[in-house]
């Protein structure tokens, strides 16, 4: 079998025991003989006691300006306390483990402290461990520049980590665990019934992924189609086939509705096939003519619309447009 990378974040790794079920994850990739490397974030979200944002807080109340280097130091803990935890755990079930930071990693990256990217990755200890069939574990988000700097990789740098290791390591694939069950074609938090993608390419998903959905960085979609390495989207607590990110086009009419939230306003990035451009753009200003008194403003690109609403008439809106185009 090959070498396959998991990636959990957060909101995985909360309340970590022999019941957990990242672990029961972690053992049927085992089971099956895939040589693994676990990439994890910072426990928890903010407000919690290893979150990211609770870190910084500490720094913050001494003083508010920080420098970008002793702020990176700081931000880079939480991953490493939760490759320590997760690695003691798997070795507490007879699972051999190493944990290493993202230094230790092999993880190079330049000097642009608090949002770095990462310029090469020596796989020479990670290939080592996994030679000696142990699970190697490595702290997302972070890795070094060349001075031995500790750097972190910016928001959703995990999954960069783990789609950028993919690519140096040559894995069959990268699975990112999550507690959502996949990309859906809008934001369930607004539209409980939005439906999950199956399958999605690298090109679609960076539209939404830039264009506000979360659940995977852009940096991370760009390198999975830079190395060519399939990316699943899955939930650590449900069996959910997930999303498959790849190379393979879907014939897809739309893609979904990408959504930034500003100051006032909302902008939903209504995202499609472009050979269907014309047929959507018609049924979209028929829908529009009964919401003009919702609009901020509307603007057609070549495979896009973007629509502005007022923040608070955002749910509503969206509930309708979904059901006009997907139900």
């Amino acid at each position: 079998m090959g070498i396959v990378i998991q990636k959990f974040g957060g909101t995985s790794l909360r309340n970590l025991n022999n019941q957990s079920e990242f672990l029961n994850l972690v053992k049927k990739e085992k089971q099956i003989g895939s040589k693994l490397v676990v990439v994890v974030s910072a426990m928890g979200r903010g407000g919690e006691p290893y979150a990211t944002d609770t870190l910084i807080n500490q720094l913050e109340k001494i003083n508010t300006t920080i420098n970008p280097k002793k702020k990176d130091l700081i931000m880079s803990v939480g991953e490493i306390i939760s490759a320590a935890l997760v690695s003691h755990l798997l070795e507490s079930e007879g699972l051999p483990s190493e944990a290493l930071t993202g230094f230790q990693a092999g993880i190079i990256t330049d000097d642009n402290f608090n949002s770095s990217k990462i310029i090469d990755i020596n796989t020479d200890k990670i290939q080592k461990y996994l030679n000696e069939n142990k699970i190697v574990v490595v702290a997302g988000f972070q890795g070094a520049t060349e001075d031995l700097d500790i750097t972190t990789l910016g928001r959703g740098g995990s999954d960069t980590t783990a789609v950028a290791l993919g690519g140096y390591l040559k894995a069959e694939r990268v699975d990112i665990f999550t507690d959502v069950p996949g990309v859906a074609v809008t934001d369930p938090r607004l539209v409980p019934t939005a439906r999950y993608i199956e399958k999605i390419s690298y090109d679609d998903m960076y539209r939404l992924a830039i264009n506000g959905a979360t659940v995977i960085h852009p940096n991370a979609v760009l390198l999975g189609k830079k190395y060519n390495i399939p990316i699943q989207i899955l939930s650590t607590f449900t069996d959910d086939h997930g999303t498959l990110i790849s190379n393979d086009k879907n014939n897809l009419k739309i893609t979904g509705f990408g959504i930034k939230r500003q100051e006032n306003k909302s902008i939903i990035s209504f995202i499609f096939n472009d050979d269907y451009g014309y047929e959507i753009k018609k049924e979209l200003d028929k829908f529009l003519i009964n919401e003009s008194d919702n609009l901020i403003n509307t603007e057609y690109f070549n495979d896009q619309a973007s629509i502005e609403v007022k923040n608070e008439l955002l749910p509503e809106f969206l509930q309708r447009l979904y059901s006009n185009f997907f139900q």
